[in-house]
């Protein structure tokens, strides 16, 4: 804003009509690109539901968490709809972040780096005090990274798996794997579940790949792995609704019609950017993107599905 003000409101990438319905990005130019895109719109907000992990921790969770959730909503939607209308004021992306170099990896420090650079040139600084002004921003924005990180991974590395083991039958799993520590914590399964992490990028990265392609590709598969397991939350929310004997201390959508149509077009809309996100890389032919892309959920469904058809099968033995 600060930039915006000292520049009179002229910004470093125009913006026009076009600007809104083309994307400069030549990765997003067909309209299959443009609809894969939805998976990260998804992943953008996907880190809410993760924090249903620490309700219990919430004071008067059945108020307080979904007020919570839709003010956390409504200022991450006004604060990406800024920040991406801000990033105009001092990067064009011909110059700076359409060319050779700039990648998943670093797009933001270069945003960054430039912003302290133009910084320095609207107050008439000198070349070599706006490099300076660019690379200061640039390591503030490394540091911040590396605390919000640290503090996520905390959530992310637990969260999501306790969540799912609670949640889960005790039946289907060993006991010793989801066996809590004296932290509360499944500590045999978050060991297991960061060999099999590190395994995935290994293999990953002997691929031969250049950065560029490498972080599309961790990208890609960890927006798809997240975005799966949405289609069956969605899919069960008509019957998660059809149950009468559950306490539901807030409810916002009322009518088994309204129910099931949002249900169809949410499931579509989810279902359609995976798949999309999975096969777009089919027409360039990068192979190696679409094979890691969708080997994430599909080998990992079909393991689940192995394993509940095993346990299944042993429990009605065991009866």
């Amino acid at each position: 804003m600060f930039v915006f003000i000292l520049n009179r409101g002229q910004l470093a990438e125009p913006v026009t009509a076009q600007n809104f319905v083309h994307s400069p990005n030549p990765s997003f130019q067909s309209p299959m690109a443009v609809v894969s895109f939805i998976v990260y719109a998804l992943f953008a907000y996907g880190g809410l539901e993760t924090t249903s992990g620490v309700i219990d921790s919430v004071d008067k969770p059945e108020k307080t968490y979904p007020k919570g959730l839709i003010i956390a909503m409504i200022m991450m939607t006004a604060l990406y709809v800024v920040n991406i209308f801000m990033c105009e004021v001092a990067v064009n992306w011909n110059k700076e972040l359409g060319v050779k170099g700039v990648d998943l990896a670093n797009v933001e420090y270069v945003l960054i780096n430039n912003l302290g650079v133009v910084t320095g040139h609207s107050l008439g600084l000198s070349e070599s005090a706006s490099l300076a002004i660019g690379s200061a921003f640039s390591h503030f924005a490394g540091i911040a990274d590396v605390l919000s990180g640290i503090a996520a991974a905390f959530l992310m590395v637990y969260s999501p798996i306790k969540s799912f083991i609670e949640g889960c039958d005790p039946r289907l799993l060993p006991k010793k794997l989801v066996q809590l520590n004296k932290h509360n914590m499944p500590e045999r399964s978050m060991w297991v579940q960061a060999i099999i992490v590190s395994v995935i990028i290994l293999f990953i990265s002997f691929g031969g790949n250049s950065a560029d392609q490498f972080y599309t590709i961790l990208m890609d598969m960890m927006n798809v792995s997240s975005s799966a397991p949405y289609l069956f939350l969605i899919a069960a929310y008509p019957f998660f609704k059809a149950k009468k004997d559950l306490d539901r201390p807030f409810v916002f959508i009322e009518g088994k019609k309204k129910v099931w149509a949002t249900t169809i077009v949410v499931w579509l809309v989810v279902a359609i950017g995976i798949v999309f996100t999975c096969i777009e890389p089919l027409f360039t032919g990068d192979y190696q993107t679409s094979f890691w892309t969708a080997i994430g959920p599909v080998a990992f469904g079909i393991v689940a599905w192995a394993y509940y058809s095993y346990r299944e099968h042993k429990e009605k033995i065991s009866l």
